[in-house]
């Protein structure tokens, strides 16, 4: 009988039913793992970065509020020489006129300007030889001769009489109706000059006449102003404005005097704080879209805006602020700007970093605050 083989007899077999175990290797001497600096150093290079930024802010803000006094003291510098130049102007013919009281008036006003007004000594000069050319000649009045009577041994004598001429007096019914031709004439510099000798002179005179004269001729100096080209004419408009209340209802001046000084307040950060610039032509544009030029300064300021976040790489704000720029204005160069900005943003991808901590100041475009 034939001895059956089973497949398993076929296979190799292990001489041992579990595999040994692995050798155990003795572990080797590792250098340990460099951690690199450790926490105070970086905290020392976090407050040093923190500092030097807070430094430039610091320095920034400082160069921001000199440049807008800078230009506010030329403004108000600019006003001053203006009235100054107003008033040295018209003393030849006060002087001619030999009014005193005009000139007086004049002399005083110049007197309390700081820096003192050069060749006021000179003008005072004149301003006395004015006053002593104007007094009355004194000239004895012919008397005649005494005459003997028939009292014996008494001679009859008589004190020479000198007759003193009076002194020069203002005609203010011949004023009034100088100021009254004048504000027919719409000459309404004369006509406040003219009114303002009355009020010196005598302030209840015709009290209501002269009052409504004054209101009228203010009133209009200022309005014309107002509406000039000229913008250093628009303080000089605000200061009658202001004193034409004192006579009574200005009317629509009360507006045209706010909207000016929105106007002069924007003028004043233009190019220097964007943020603050556009809120203050903003407001003039929403009263008054036409008032002078505030519709391409607003446009400038928003473009400028725009160019200061994409030179530092933030082209999403920089698209928004285009976007408000051709709101305004169609430009084409702006619309170039915009398009790039927006493919810029849109590829952008949102880079992670470290939590500033709470109060940190923020470094912030060249023109905005803080920069």
């Amino acid at each position: 009988m034939t001895n059956m083989v089973s497949p398993d007899d076929t296979q190799p077999r292990s001489p041992f039913r579990t595999p040994p175990p692995a050798p155990m290797l003795e572990p080797l001497d590792e250098e340990p793992v460099s951690r690199g600096p450790g926490c105070f150093l970086w905290g020392f290079i976090g407050a040093f970065i923190l500092g030097i930024a807070g430094l430039i802010i610091a320095l920034s803000g400082f160069a921001g509020w000199s440049a807008g006094t800078r230009i506010a003291q030329t403004n108000a510098t600019a006003t001053q020489n203006a009235a100054i130049n107003q008033q040295i102007s018209r003393i030849s013919a006060d002087v001619e006129s030999r009014n005193q009281v005009l000139l007086q008036a004049r002399i005083d006003y110049l007197a309390t300007l700081t820096p003192g007004v050069p060749g006021l000594s000179d003008i005072m000069q004149t301003a006395t030889a004015v006053y002593f050319v104007s007094q009355p000649t004194i000239t004895p009045t012919p008397q005649p001769s005494p005459t003997m009577t028939a009292q014996p041994l008494i001679a009859v004598t008589t004190e020479p009489q000198i007759a003193v001429t009076p002194g020069q007096t203002l005609d203010l019914n011949a004023l009034l109706g100088e100021a009254r031709t004048a504000v027919s004439l719409s000459d309404w510099d004369t006509a406040i000059e003219t009114l303002d000798v009355i009020l010196a002179a005598d302030s209840t005179f015709e009290s209501g006449t002269v009052r409504n004269l004054m209101l009228q001729s203010l009133n209009s100096k200022a309005l014309g102003l107002f509406r000039a080209g000229d913008v250093g004419d628009l303080a000089e408009a605000m200061r009658l404005t202001d004193r034409a209340r004192e006579f009574g209802d200005v009317g629509e001046l009360d507006y045209e005097s706010y909207i000016a000084g929105l106007y002069l307040d924007a003028l004043n950060t233009v190019g220097i704080d964007y943020p603050t610039a556009i809120r203050a032509l903003q407001q003039v544009y929403n009263a008054v879209p036409i008032y002078r030029d505030a519709q391409q300064l607003l446009f400038q300021q928003y473009v400028g805006y725009g160019d200061a976040w994409a030179a530092q790489g933030e082209y999403c704000p920089a698209a928004a602020q285009y976007q408000s720029a051709l709101n305004l204005v169609n430009d084409p160069g702006v619309s170039g700007k915009l398009s790039t900005a927006q493919g810029i943003c849109a590829q952008a991808t949102p880079v992670g970093g470290p939590t500033p901590l709470p109060g940190t100041p923020s470094i912030a475009p060249v023109g905005q605050p803080g920069a």
